[in-house]
């Protein structure tokens, strides 16, 4: 290397390490810009939970079971801020629908609770919500008043539907379905709240349910009200009083077969 060479790397050198020299404030800066901001965060991240917020549609019966059992169930798990963990444990609740968990900044937790809405009674001390699917009741709720479905295990969701479209038949009138019940075949009885029960079979039941509800708005303040209303026929239906002779009612034709 010739003595030129030399001066300049040298000179290079020298200016390399000014340069270094002159960026080096800039670089503490940043770090400890940086290590503060950490230590910010890191104080955030580790706020312990101070308040839980149950937001939803939900009855004091279910707010009342939901505050006993977090504080039984979730508390180590909602203060770890584990929201994930937090809401699989709230849906092991058999009437809680579904949970979502938030964190409200710095140290509040948002469970938003969608409960099961019972619509009707299945089974022995079960509930159906609109969906036709079978929850078991928050306690404390055993005593609602609601329509009863009966029919096998893989019926109730059908039952559910024929239920809510029977329902929005009756409109204004004042009858009111008691219960709802299927055989195995698909055979498909009612019973009305006033005593009378009406068998719709497995075909037809919404136009079938219209006809008894026709009769029903022509003879039902004359009507005793312990009756069976057989509508399964083409254009008749049969009613029958336990204590008399079938009768049949309305436009009946001869040839008229149930099916």
């Amino acid at each position: 290397m010739t003595k030129a060479q030399l001066v300049q790397k040298y000179y290079t050198t020298i200016a390399q390490a000014r340069r270094l020299a002159q960026s080096l404030p800039s670089v503490v800066a940043f770090a400890l810009v940086l290590a503060g901001g950490m230590t910010v965060l890191v104080n955030i991240l580790t706020q312990p939970l101070e308040r839980v917020v149950i937001v939803g549609e939900i009855g004091e019966l279910h707010r009342q079971a939901l505050q006993g059992w977090l504080v039984e169930n979730v508390a180590e798990t909602a203060a770890a801020w584990e929201l994930e963990q937090t809401e699989t444990l709230l849906e092991t609740l058999p009437w809680i629908q579904s949970a979502a968990a938030t964190r409200v900044w710095p140290n509040t937790m948002r469970l938003e609770i969608k409960p099961h809405t019972p619509v009707a009674l299945w089974g022995d001390g079960s509930f159906l919500n609109s969906e036709g699917q079978v929850f078991e009741p928050v306690p404390g709720s055993e005593g609602l008043v609601l329509p009863k479905l009966s029919g096998d295990l893989n019926q109730q969701a059908e039952l559910m539907d024929l239920y809510l479209q029977l329902s929005g038949l009756l409109g204004n009138q004042a009858l009111r379905l008691d219960s709802l019940s299927m055989d195995s075949l698909g055979q498909l009885s009612v019973l009305i709240h006033n005593g009378i029960r009406v068998n719709l079979g497995r075909r037809a039941q919404l136009t079938r349910f219209q006809r008894f509800l026709d009769w029903h708005e022509r003879y039902g303040d004359i009507s005793d009200n312990a009756l069976v209303v057989d509508v399964r026929y083409r254009n008749a239906l049969a009613v029958a009083n336990p204590n008399q002779i079938q009768v049949l009612s309305g436009l009946a034709s001869r040839d008229g077969r149930g099916y």
